[in-house]
């Protein structure tokens, strides 16, 4: 499983000019799983590419450098 980092989401968010909701509802996932991926929960491969998509930045550009 991968981790997001919140703060590249941020940056990533305000980029592509939409707010946490506007990324739930376009991924079709619920806000409370987005609270979780974005305060350091893991997640999976799959939610981090819809959520890169939907954002139009690469799944390397959201996720944790270990």
């Amino acid at each position: 499983d991968l981790k997001v980092n919140f703060q590249k989401l941020q940056i990533a968010l305000a980029t592509a000019c939409m707010n946490p909701y506007d990324l739930c509802k376009e991924i079709s996932i619920q806000y409370q799983t987005y609270r979780r991926i974005a305060t350091g929960s893991n997640c999976k491969p799959a939610t981090v590419g819809k959520i890169a998509k939907a954002l139009n930045v690469p799944v390397t550009d959201l996720i944790e450098n270990e």
